[in-house]
């Protein structure tokens, strides 16, 4: 365990802000390096809350490729904020927070940053960025997409989940993509054709405009030679 330095955070308003200085080391990167890797979207960030006998607490992870970084804040904030290693993490979360919740929290902070920075990414990328550990990688990546679009129908947003193609198909999302609309009532063509393209081309640029403040600019994040997926 080590306490950060004072001034490494600030906490106004319940946001959380981490100093790049005082993150860049612990991914091996600079602090100019993570601001790029932020705007490419190859670094996340996972914030779980403590309850029960940690109520008060927050636990940070910070994600870049195989490197990770966790920080706890304490209930009396900066002061006494402390990283740890990832495999003992002291802090209860909540027993209702299931795997798919938390890879839908993970995948949607990963998709913000990729639409802030004008780019688009596959399935078998996605799973790599999250290091997400198997069987079936890719299975839990549509599936969390599924939780994220209904979100965004429930809260009348465009789909961040426009952002995620499949290699095999052209530039489109893998058909679920299209069979999750479907079932939200905004879809009825054919997943396949002409009008998926040109439905998926408003819903990215829509997706892009919201979440990211520009037009889509048709550059992607591929997956790396050993993914495997849509």
């Amino acid at each position: 365990m080590t306490v950060l330095a004072a001034g490494a955070i600030s906490i106004t308003d319940g946001a959380i802000v981490i100093a790049a200085e005082t993150v860049a080391p612990r991914l091996g990167l600079k602090p100019e390096a993570l601001q790029a890797e932020m705007q490419r979207g190859q670094v996340c960030c996972l914030v779980e809350t403590g309850v029960d006998e940690d109520e008060g607490r927050t636990r940070v992870t910070v994600r870049y490729h195989a490197r990770s970084w966790t920080l706890v804040i304490e209930p009396d904030g900066k002061e006494r904020a402390t990283t740890w290693s990832a495999r003992a993490i002291p802090l209860k979360t909540r027993a209702t927070s299931s795997d798919r919740d938390r890879v839908a929290g993970q995948l949607r902070t990963c998709l913000q940053n990729i639409a802030a920075a004008g780019l688009t990414i596959t399935y078998g990328g996605l799973a790599r960025l999250l290091e997400l550990s198997p069987p079936n990688t890719i299975h839990q990546i549509t599936v969390a997409l599924e939780r994220l679009m209904e979100e965004d129908a429930e809260a009348g947003r465009p789909f961040i989940a426009a952002l995620v193609l499949s290699k095999a198909r052209g530039g489109l999302p893998a058909v679920g993509f299209f069979d999750c609309m479907r079932r939200l009532g905004r879809f009825a063509g054919d997943p396949n054709g002409v009008e998926a393209r040109s439905f998926h081309a408003t819903e990215l640029n829509a997706a892009q405009k919201f979440w990211g403040g520009r037009e889509a600019v048709g550059n992607s994040i591929d997956a790396p030679a050993d993914a495997r997926g849509p």
